[in-house]
Formats: C-alpha cells, sequence, structure tokens
C-alpha cells in the first residue's frame, strides 16, 4: 500500500515537473538522486518484486503498471538537460530505462506473467551498469 501511494506521488511530481513541451520547469526535481529516491527506486522495486512474484489480481496489474509509468516517466526526468551527466552514455542509458519501462508497459497490456522476468532482468542490467559508471561511493 506504502509503494502504490509512493508511485501515486512520483506520478504527480513528474506531472508537476515537466511542463507541456516537455522541458525542464522550475518545480523539476532538483537532482538525479531526488528523481531516483522518490521514482526510479520505488518504481524498480515494484518491477523487480513482480519477476519473482507476478500479479494475480487486477490490482496488482494496476500497481506494475503504475510502477512502469513512473520508472519510463522518471527515466525522461534523468534524460533531462538539466539533469544529465553527459551528452553520451548518460543519455543512451536514460533512452534504455524508458523503453525498457514500456516494454514492461506491453507485458502488463498482454498480462504475460513469463514475460515479466526477463523484462526485470532488463532493467536491473541497465540500472547496474548505470550505477557502476556513475554511481558515487
Amino acid at each position: 500500500m506504502t509503494r502504490t501511494i509512493g508511485v501515486f506521488v512520483a506520478v504527480a511530481t513528474l506531472g508537476a515537473a515537466l511542463s507541456a513541451d516537455g522541458q525542464d520547469s522550475p518545480q523539476s526535481p532538483a537532482s538525479v538522486k531526488e528523481v531516483m529516491t522518490s521514482m526510479t527506486i520505488p518504481a524498480s522495486d515494484v518491477v523487480f518484486d513482480a519477476a519473482s512474484s507476478p500479479p494475480d489480481t487486477d490490482a496488482k496489474w494496476a500497481a506494475l503498471r503504475k510502477a512502469a509509468d513512473t520508472l519510463a516517466a522518471s527515466g525522461r526526468l534523468l534524460g533531462s538537460p538539466r539533469l544529465a551527466r553527459d551528452a553520451t552514455t548518460w543519455m543512451e542509458m536514460a533512452r534504455a530505462l524508458v523503453t525498457q519501462a514500456e516494454a514492461v508497459l506491453q507485458i502488463v497490456d498482454a498480462r504475460s506473467r513469463d514475460r515479466l522476468e526477463r523484462a526485470s532482468d532488463e532493467v536491473y542490467q541497465t540500472c547496474e551498469t548505470c550505477h557502476e559508471k556513475y554511481l558515487q561511493p
């Protein structure tokens, strides 16, 4: 329940953070850390949990859909000019996160429980690769 509320808050934050033309607004998250802690980590945790315990109710599928939406939104924010760490690898990783989150959305729409594990693994690998390069101890 708390995780679902967090996803709702993250989606609301994103809506306030992006203007209609997709550019950063003065209310955009202040840092990569803020996006990661408020959006990316909670949403990815839902995706990872679904891989080992696939949704079995409409409510769980809906929660996974919200998490995948939030994960895609966080990738878009991380790829915004103000938060990007560089114009090459960082941007590739941000785009990969969006692409993988959108793949999870397709899996949710198809209610394909058997494809969740692979999709989760792909999200995890992108996260780990990015963390190896950019996460500071």
